[in-house]
C-alpha cells in the first residue's frame, strides 16, 4: 500500500509583502523555528534608488548573514552634502564617522537579495503571490492569494504582518486607518550616462517651491528627487529631460551634480506619496503592521529603510512571542515602540526645516512652521 504523505504544518505567521520590512519580519520570526510564509507580489519599486545609513550593516548581518548588501549590486555611500539654509555645500564625510559608510542601492536588486536569503533561511517565498482576502476568524487567518497561475493559494496563520507598504492593504480591511501629518509628495527621475559617475555622495538642496535630492546608483544611473506638497505639484506639475525641460528648474547644486554626469532621461517622473503617516492602531487581533504600512517617514531624515529592518525585526518578534506562548504584551511594547520612534522623528523633522529660514512666505516652507498636534499629543 502507497504511504501516505504528510500534510505540511500550518504556516503560524504570514507577511503579506516582501520588501525590506517584510522580509526581516519573516526570518526574524523564523528564527524561533516557527513556520513562516512570504507573499510578494513583484512590483516596480516607486524609487530605483534608495539610501541605507551607516551603521546598517550589524543589523543586515544579523538578520539575514555577511555580505547581504555587497558592492557588486550596490553602491558605497560616503558622504552627504548639503545646500540647506545657506548657498554653499556643507559636506558630511563618512569616513569620519564611527559607522563608517552607507549604502545607495538599487532597490528591486536588494529585494531579490533580501528575498533569497530569507528562503535560505527557512521561510516560504510565494513570488508573485497577489492577497485577494485575509480572513480573520475563531481559528486564526485564512489567507487566500493569486498566484502567477491564475490560481487561488489558501494558507492558514496564526498572526499575519501587514507588510504592504502605505496601502496596509490588511490592516485597514480590519478597521485600521491612516492618518498623514502633511501633504510631502516626491516627484523622481531616473536618469542615465553612458559612464560610471565616480560621484558617492548624496547632495540635498532647498529651493524656494521644496527641496531637491540626488545621488548615483548603480548601472551609471542617477536618482534626482523633488519634494514638495501635493498641491503646489499638481498646480505646478512636474516636468523632466524626458519632457525637453525641467519644471520647477533644479537648483544649481543639484544641476551640477547632473551636468558633471552628462545624465539623460530614461523616462517621465514617478510620482509618489512621501507623506509623514502612521496607522492607527498598528496592531490588532492577530496582525500587526510593519514598515510604511505602520509608519512613514519624512524622506529628508533617510532613516526609512533602516528603520523598516529595525522594526520589522521587532514585529516578527513579537509575532513569535504570540504563536509560541499566547503573550500580547510583545504587541503593545511594540506598538509604544514606533510610537516613540515617530515622536522622536518629529522633533528631528522640525529642527531640520527651521534650519531653512530664506523662504518664510513660501507655502512650502511656511506650512513646515507649524507643528503636528502629535508633537504636542
Amino acid at each position: 500500500m502507497r504511504a501516505r504523505r504528510a500534510a505540511r504544518a500550518p504556516a503560524s505567521v504570514a507577511v503579506i509583502g516582501g520588501g525590506p520590512a517584510g522580509t526581516a519580519a519573516a526570518v526574524a520570526a523564523r528564527a524561533h523555528g516557527l513556520e513562516v510564509e512570504l507573499l510578494h507580489f513583484v512590483r516596480p519599486p516607486a524609487r530605483a534608488g534608495e539610501s541605507l545609513p551607516p551603521g546598517c550593516e550589524p543589523l543586515l548581518d544579523e538578520l539575514f548573514g555577511e555580505g547581504a548588501v555587497s558592492p557588486e549590486a550596490h553602491r558605497s555611500a560616503y558622504g552627504n552634502e548639503a545646500a540647506w539654509g545657506r548657498d554653499d555645500l556643507a559636506s558630511v564625510d563618512f569616513l569620519f564617522s564611527p559607522f563608517g559608510r552607507g549604502w545607495h542601492v538599487d532597490r528591486a536588486a536588494l529585494d531579490r537579495g533580501l528575498l533569497a536569503r530569507a528562503e535560505a533561511a527557512g521561510v516560504t517565498v510565494h513570488r508573485g503571490a497577489r492577497l485577494s482576502q485575509a480572513t480573520w476568524g475563531a481559528e486564526g487567518w485564512e489567507v487566500r492569494a493569486a498566484v502567477s497561475d491564475g490560481a487561488v493559494r489558501r494558507s492558514p496563520a496564526v498572526v499575519l504582518i501587514d507588510a504592504t507598504g502605505r496601502a496596509a492593504r490588511v490592516a485597514r480591511s480590519q478597521g485600521a486607518r491612516r492618518r498623514r501629518l502633511d501633504r510631502l509628495v516626491a516627484a523622481c527621475w531616473e536618469l542615465q550616462a553612458e559612464r560610471e559617475d565616480p560621484d558617492t555622495s548624496t547632495t540635498v538642496e532647498a529651493a524656494p517651491e521644496g527641496w531637491w535630492y540626488t545621488h548615483a546608483v548603480p548601472g551609471r544611473r542617477r536618482m534626482i528627487g523633488f519634494l514638495t506638497d501635493a498641491d503646489l505639484l499638481s498646480h505646478r506639475g512636474a516636468r523632466g529631460p524626458h519632457d525637453g525641460r525641467w519644471e520647477p528648474a533644479p537648483p544649481p547644486r543639484v544641476r551640477d551634480a547632473l551636468e558633471r554626469g552628462g545624465y539623460r532621461a530614461k523616462g517621465p517622473a514617478r510620482i509618489c506619496d512621501a507623506s509623514t503617516s502612521y496607522l492607527d492602531p498598528l496592531t490588532g487581533p492577530g496582525w500587526i503592521a510593519a514598515g510604511d504600512a505602520a509608519v512613514s517617514f519624512d524622506p529628508l531624515s533617510s532613516q526609512g529603510m533602516i528603520t523598516a529592518l529595525l522594526m520589522g525585526r521587532e514585529a516578527g518578534r513579537a509575532a513569535a512571542a504570540a504563536c509560541l506562548a499566547g503573550d500580547v504584551e510583545p504587541l503593545s511594547r511594540y506598538a509604544e515602540g514606533y510610537a516613540a520612534l515617530l515622536h522622536e522623528h518629529l522633533i528631528h523633522q522640525a529642527a531640520h526645516y527651521d534650519a531653512e529660514p530664506r523662504w518664510p512666505t513660501s507655502p512650502f516652507w511656511s506650512r513646515r512652521g507649524r507643528r503636528p498636534s502629535l508633537l504636542h499629543g
